[in-house]
């Protein structure tokens, strides 16, 4: 349990230290909960069972029990600090975040599906929280949810920046404001066409549109504004729309479908089956909508229950419906095909969402938008179809007089493609060999202008490493068996270097070269190299444990300002010169087996986040005698 708060407190430090990101923290993991059956207790009271509280899934599922998580967010930085606890829940009827005051008391806020919009802590879509936090402060987070209705407790705790959560929340309202737009044009161009071809299929579909928006903004709690925008004073409403829309969506799509294909005519069992399953459906949809349309409490327990077996009975109607559909497109019925293209998006993310639901996890119903946004076009698309076939049996004559034409211009554009292809993959091959020789930028200013230009860089770590005993060893093993072991070493040293973010120099018999800082400067380069070099011992010795033969390994790190170039005519190399270069040669060959040894500079840089010690003046070649440290371990996050 301390390790998970220990992981938490990092995360959130260093998120906050940030001051900003696109990304939000996901809490989920780390959360700690304690079940409260009767949903009576006081914050007072949660507080003071801290013992009680155990890591679990903040996503419980069907339960009328309310729940209490508590979480604790440290602000490292020098200013006060808000940021916005999201929920990721719009269906939960008690919803309560306690932060406290540091006086003995709490900071309460309160929502919930039942009040209206107004009364949200925050005008959001989802239930969301702002959190303060001083200076270098630490706050105790309580948060407590609890269903009382018919949904379960399906969430996912974030904690993000105002300025994200904003952008998000813009993001997510344009594109449903995007998806009105184009329904709304579909369904007025295709309520026309019933007012002037008086076909019932025209209407059936405009009001199978309307179900599919309505479904879309308000099933599980929906995607978009609709609540805030439409309704925001009728909760009572809102919480009915949950599965009055579905009900609205599992009567008339199958209707459209079914009347268009002919179902009952060509598959009576298959309509027979998929009309039951939607009358149980219907039934289970009007008494949740009733139960809460009345405010009927103390039944969550059996609102739950009928919700759960609506869901499972709501499951198979689609895919029920996306079977009749493939039936019918493989017997040649062109419309058939037109919905099989239409269709299977939005089946399958209503098939997903459904089982989201079952599972207990908050529904992504984005997925479901944009599959009913696909499934508008193609079957507006459709609809049209009707009218483009005389069209295209009047073209028929003259596109066949074209046709060796266009087989002459499509041979032609093979070709192109097949050239323009193999030029392409030629130039991506040519551009990956020069970046396994030379760092990024200077294999993209070579292959841009066709020279890299020398650079100094007055802030850079050098890195040496370097094999005690190497010659005598070199000297009696076989050399394929030498030449083995060294490429296994260096391409895990290789691996190590790009995941610390330290740039490969060159290998020099069994040294290892390595520099961070260049040729793209950065603040942490000593951090870097020094994290680098004691992964690199770690993974000597982890190898040691297992592998016949054992290496020994020093590690020299030294800083200060290096020239970074490429040299060379036909065999590019990148190389760096200077005093600090030959110091990390002298850290190396000064150091001890099996440590990191490094500079008194490098350890003036690095000790922020290592622990150094001090091995007092020691003899370099060439140089007299220096300070030097070894580098003993990294240090936990907040240690002085």
């Amino acid at each position: 349990m301390k390790s998970i708060f220990k992981q938490l407190l990092l995360h959130c430090a260093l998120w906050m230290a940030c001051g900003a990101w696109a990304q939000p923290l996901d809490l989920s993991g780390a959360a700690l909960l304690l079940e409260d059956p009767g949903g009576a207790m006081t914050v007072q009271q949660a507080a003071a069972q801290a013992a009680r509280f155990a890591p679990g899934k903040v996503s419980v599922g069907f339960t009328t029990s309310a729940y209490w998580m508590r979480f604790t967010v440290r602000n490292s930085g020098r200013e006060p600090a808000t940021w916005w606890l999201d929920t990721s829940n719009r269906t939960l009827q008690e919803v309560d975040l306690y932060q406290s005051d540091g006086k003995g008391g709490y900071l309460h806020g309160s929502a919930g599906a039942g009040r209206p919009f107004s009364q949200r802590p925050l005008a959001t879509d989802y239930f969301v929280f702002p959190v303060t936090v001083a200076a270098g402060g630490t706050a105790e987070l309580y948060l407590r949810v609890r269903s009382t209705g018919f949904q379960g407790v399906m969430m996912k705790p974030l904690m993000w920046t105002p300025s994200a959560y904003q952008a998000r929340a813009q993001s997510e309202r344009t594109q449903w404001l995007l998806y009105l737009g184009m329904a709304a044009t579909l369904a007025g161009f295709n309520l026309m066409l019933w007012l002037y071809l008086r076909e019932h299929d025209h209407l059936v579909y405009v009001l199978s549109l309307l179900a599919i928006i309505w479904t879309t903004s308000s099933a599980a709690g929906g995607y978009g504004s609709a609540f805030q925008m439409l309704w925001p004073d009728a909760p009572r409403f809102e919480q009915c729309s949950w599965v009055l829309s579905l009900l609205a969506v599992c009567v008339l799509t199958p209707l459209f479908i079914s009347r268009l294909l002919d179902l009952w005519r060509r598959m009576p069992r298959v309509s027979m089956v998929l009309w039951g399953l939607i009358g149980i459906n219907c039934v289970t949809s009007l008494i949740l909508a009733g139960m809460t349309a009345l405010g009927v409490r103390g039944h969550a327990e059996e609102m739950q229950l009928v919700y759960i077996v609506g869901g499972l009975l709501w499951q198979p109607i689609f895919p029920l419906l996306g079977y009749a559909i493939v039936k019918c497109a493989l017997r040649g019925d062109r419309f058939a095909r037109f919905m099989l293209v239409a269709y299977l998006p939005a089946i399958a993310a209503s098939t997903y969402t459904s089982l989201q639901n079952v599972r207990g996890e908050p529904p992504s119903l984005v997925y479901v938008m944009w599959g009913a946004g696909f499934e508008l076009l193609v079957m507006a698309l459709a609809l049209a179809d009707r009218f483009n076939q005389e069209r295209l049996q009047k073209l028929a004559a003259q596109e066949a007089l074209l046709d060796n034409l266009r087989r002459s211009e499509q041979e032609l554009e093979q070709k192109v493609t097949q050239r323009t292809l193999e030029l392409n993959a030629e130039q991506k091959r040519t551009k990956e060999l020069l970046y396994n020789i030379l760092p990024v930028e200077l294999a993209e200013e070579l292959s841009s202008t066709g020279q890299a230009q020398p650079a100094r860089h007055e802030s850079a770590t050098v890195l040496f490493t370097d094999f005690a005993g190497f010659t005598a060893v070199a000297a009696t093993m076989p050399a394929d068996r030498m030449i083995s072991e060294l490429n296994e070493i260096f391409a895990a040293f290789d691996d190590i270097t790009d995941e610390c973010g330290v740039e490969k120099i060159k290998t020099i018999g069994d040294s290892y070269m390595a520099a961070a800082g260049l040729p793209k400067p950065c603040a942490d380069h000593a951090q870097r190299c020094v994290r680098a070099g004691l992964r690199m011992i770690a993974f000597i010795e982890e190898r040691n444990s297992k592998a016949p033969f054992k290496w020994t390994l020093r590690v020299g790190i030294h800083s200060g300002p290096v020239v970074a170039g490429v040299v060379g005519k036909r065999k590019y190399a990148f190389d760096i010169w200077g005093d600090t270069v030959n110091i990390a040669s002298r850290m190396e060959s000064s150091g001890a087996v099996g440590r990191v040894n490094v500079s008194a500079y490098t350890s003036d840089l690095a000790r922020d986040d290592f622990d150094c010690e001090y091995r007092g003046k020691v003899a370099a070649k060439g140089k007299g005698e220096m300070d030097m440290y070894f580098i003993t371990g990294e240090r936990a996050a907040g240690a002085v």
